[in-house]
């Protein structure tokens, strides 16, 4: 027993004292070079998986038997992760200088995520004030902020000036847990919960919050008000409520006149005429703030320009005025472009903002309004300007003059002293572990806390690092981060080229499309996941993936890129024997779906594709369309398979709904 306890004496000393000594000494630093796996290396690896699942799974009372195994592991890059888990399963006040002296070394680093909160937790559970105050730290969320400021109060010589810190805990649209309840109730009873923050509060759970919420902050206005809270809770459910113009007595101006701007925003995009009727009651009472009517009309402009409505533009007129979004202007140049407005659209442009003129879109809309017009030389001048950039307006534009797109590939230099110091960093290294062991996750937060904590002059080579490794996504991140755009290869990688050729020759589709489409939808992330469900490499819904099969999958089948890939590019089969391998429609449904880019078409006339393109109602489509047509191009310049894609787009027309079948199947194609 003396020997067991002299034992757990030593382990602990000493892990205090590497702990000090880690943050800036790496035990054995490991060059770009020597991050190959070796019998050593490996046979650590394997040692750490297995130390780390006895820390789980053996008992509380007899960790100290793994102590020696993971003082064996001292210079190894995870080490820290080991003692992590065992300060969790033995979290205690009698491990207190321990804790401390680990979440002191790491504050802040990913291995540190969560320790501290765990620990406050039990300090919180056990009443110790004193070492919970100690401990603290801002951003922990709104229990163990709560906690901090009842001890804080708790004989406060000053406790207002505690009592200030309650109010943006409390203006919260989602419930507070039940440990604030104790600082509300002393907040509430020093008499600073006003009826303006009481509203304030109604208004975001009304907006954006819980709408739960309402019914109890009702009962805590005065008796006149009252009526508020139910009038935020009808126009929230159903915002056609503000047409029953007799509910709104306009005893509290203000408020009533923020939820009727509320409601009139939310109804525009439902039925944009309610709303205008709605509009053209309310306006006249003169409620509405410069702000409040630059949201209304935003809201009833946007949402008839998207529909086609023909009294569109009178209400993009109305809108485009200064002070209003940009996305005003952009909506109304798309609408003035699909009717092919070309004097007015040229006039609307020269007519912005000169920080809006440079926009590459305005240049290249400028251009083909000087194009359409007659002025083919000033119009030249404008494309030629545009054509040596990389990006889709400036493709479009080297397709209008006749020349080649300008890729502008310039490889990033690299300097082996710089990658070395970058590898060497404990957060890359410890990146790099995480990705030997499949543990993405893990690494892709060591990886951000390094891109986040190094001089920005290191961001180029800690890019340049990741490329190396083969770690796609977090190479494409870091370069964006660094701002160093001009490494076309590296920014663009042949990431999985031959499973992706297989695939594409299975099903006829180019590898360069599917690439971008790729590329565009998870930067080659094989474990993506979106907040909608879309899976793996080529973001596939489980659904999709399941009706491709014609069986039931299991959903772990899409994060194995070979196997997602291929229905990734199947799908785009799919979508190309609908829509007649239209590029642009095939790439607007993958993101929004067919059935909703077959509404957008256009009802009788064809219309180029570039205006179509501008005119694509989601902003995500509109983007995501750009990017995968560019993409597209640079994928075949690195397969080496250019094509005459930009000239396609550039003379081509989206064919009008009346041109396709019931299935959406292209009957026949429309020149420009």
């Amino acid at each position: 027993m003396a020997v067991m306890q002299y034992r757990k004496q030593v382990f602990w000393a000493n892990l205090v004292l590497f702990n000090v000594l880690l943050l800036g000494i790496v035990s054995t630093p490991r060059a770009l070079a020597q991050l190959l796996p070796d019998a050593g290396e490996v046979a650590m690896r394997a040692q750490f998986e297995r130390v780390e699942n006895a820390l789980r799974t053996t008992s509380r009372t007899k960790l100290d038997t793994l102590d020696d195994d993971i003082a064996a592991l001292k210079s190894y890059p995870l080490y820290p992760y080991l003692v992590r888990q065992r300060l969790y399963r033995q979290m205690d006040i009698t491990h207190r200088p321990q804790i401390e002296t680990f979440l002191a070394t790491y504050n802040g680093q990913p291995v540190s995520y969560g320790m501290r909160g765990s620990w406050l937790r039990y300090l919180s559970e056990r009443n110790d004030k004193s070492a919970f105050l100690a401990n603290y730290r801002e951003g922990l969320g709104a229990t163990i902020t709560c906690q901090y400021l009842r001890y804080q109060l708790q004989g406060a010589a000053n406790p207002k000036y505690w009592l200030n810190k309650v109010k943006p805990i409390w203006l919260s649209g989602q419930s507070q847990p039940n440990e604030c309840d104790p600082i509300f109730r002393q907040w509430q009873q020093a008499g600073m919960l006003t009826e303006e923050l009481i509203l304030g509060r109604i208004r975001k759970a009304a907006d954006s919050g819980n709408p739960r919420l309402v019914p109890y902050l009702k009962g805590k206005l005065p008796a006149d008000a009252q009526y508020l809270a139910d009038l935020w809770l009808a126009v929230r459910n159903d915002p056609a409520y503000i047409l029953n113009f007799r509910q709104f007595p306009l005893s509290h101006v203000d408020e009533e006149a923020r939820m009727l701007a509320f409601g009139l925003e939310k109804l525009a995009w439902q039925d944009a005429d309610k709303a205008v009727r709605a509009y053209h009651h309310w306006v006249g009472k003169k409620l509405f703030s410069t702000d409040n009517l630059h949201a209304i009309h935003r809201a009833i402009a946007l949402s008839k320009a998207i529909d086609h409505q023909s009294d569109a533009l009178s209400w993009l007129e109305k809108a485009d005025v200064d002070g209003a979004e940009d996305d005003v202007k952009r909506w109304h140049m798309a609408f003035l472009l699909r009717e092919q407005h070309w004097e007015r659209v040229l006039k609307l442009i020269e007519q912005a903002p000169p920080r809006q003129q440079k926009n590459d879109n305005y240049l290249y809309w400028r251009a083909r309004s000087l194009a359409a017009l007659g002025r083919a030389e000033q119009a030249e001048q404008v494309f030629s300007q545009l054509a040596g950039q990389r990006h889709y307006y400036g493709f479009m534009a080297s397709a209008r003059v006749g020349a080649k797109p300008a890729l502008m590939h310039q490889p990033v230099e690299r300097v082996q002293q710089q990658l070395t110091a970058v590898a060497e960093l404990p957060a890359a290294q410890r990146a790099y572990e995480f990705l030997q062991l499949g543990r993405q996750f893990e690494a892709r937060r060591e990886w951000h806390y390094l891109l986040t904590h190094i001089d920005s002059d290191k961001l180029t080579a800690a890019a340049l690092v990741a490329s190396e490794w083969g770690w796609y996504d977090q190479s494409i991140i870091s370069f964006t981060r660094s701002g160093y755009l001009d490494d076309v290869e590296k920014r663009f990688p042949l990431a999985y080229a031959s499973q992706f050729d297989a695939a594409s020759k299975t099903y006829d589709v180019h590898p360069a499309f599917a690439m971008a489409i790729a590329r565009r939808e998870s930067s080659f992330m094989a474990d993506a996941v979106s907040p909608a469900g879309a899976t793996g490499l080529m973001q596939l819904m489980p659904g999709t993936a399941q009706y491709l099969a014609k069986k039931n999958l299991n959903r772990s089948v899409l994060f194995e890129p070979e196997r997602n890939l291929q229905f990734g590019v199947q799908y785009l089969r799919y979508l190309g024997d609908k829509l007649a391998n239209n590029p642009v429609l095939v790439s607007a449904s993958y993101n929004a779906g067919w059935r909703k880019v077959l509404e957008w078409l256009p009802q009788s006339n064809d219309i180029a594709t570039d205006i179509w393109i501008e005119n694509i109602p989601y902003k995500e489509t509109r983007r995501y369309v750009k990017a995968v047509m560019a993409y597209r191009y640079i994928y075949e310049y690195q397969l080496g398979t250019p094509s005459e894609l930009f000239q396609q787009l550039a003379t081509d027309a989206i064919p009008a709904s009346s041109q396709l079948d019931e299935s959406g199947r292209q009957l026949q194609l429309a020149p420009d």
